[in-house]
Parts: C-alpha cells; sequence; structure tokens
C-alpha cells in the first residue's frame, strides 16, 4: 500500500536519463531554424518591400504635409493626452516585466 511517505520517496527519487539518441537535439535545432527563419520573414519582406517602394514615394509632398499639419498635431489636446497614456502604458509593461524576470 502506498502512503504519504512512500508517495513522496518515489516522485523525489531521481529519474535514469533517457537515451533518444540525439533526437532533441534535432528538434531544438529544428526550432531555432524557424525562429530564424520566422524572424526573417517578419522584417525582411516588409523591409524589401519598403526599399522597392522607396523610389515611387512623393517625397515633397509628403514633407509639404507634415510641415503643415506638424503645428496643428502639436497642439491638439486629445492627441498630447493619446501620447502621454501610450507612454504611460509602455513604461508600466516595461516596470512589470522586470518586476516579473525578477521573482
Amino acid at each position: 500500500m502506498i502512503d504519504d511517505r512512500n508517495l513522496d520517496a518515489l516522485l523525489s527519487a531521481p529519474l535514469a536519463d533517457v537515451a533518444d539518441a540525439g533526437f532533441s537535439a534535432h528538434v531544438t535545432r529544428h526550432i531555432e531554424q524557424d525562429a530564424i527563419w520566422s524572424e526573417r520573414f517578419v522584417w525582411g519582406i516588409p523591409a524589401l518591400a519598403a526599399c522597392a517602394l522607396a523610389p515611387f514615394l512623393p517625397v515633397q509632398e509628403i514633407t509639404h504635409t507634415f510641415l503643415r499639419l506638424g503645428p496643428a498635431i502639436a497642439g491638439s489636446a486629445a492627441l498630447s493626452l493619446a501620447a502621454a497614456a501610450l507612454i504611460l502604458t509602455i513604461s508600466f509593461e516595461q516596470r512589470f516585466r522586470d518586476w516579473q524576470s525578477a521573482l
């Protein structure tokens, strides 16, 4: 019959290593390669598309629009409040991550 002491002894006893013939290393390598390709797609394809479209952008019109809208955006209370909320949210999230990693 198994009681609490026997169960604790069975569960806390170290187990022998399982021979996997390199399976774990193969799976780990495969996961790392998938992460590398995923990162390349996430950053590479948009960067490549931006580089391909850059010569066709109307830079002068975009610059004039920014210069015209800049003072209006800077004086907007709603956008200032939204920017403050965004900054506070980002700083809170960073501090929360730091706090979680310290645990």
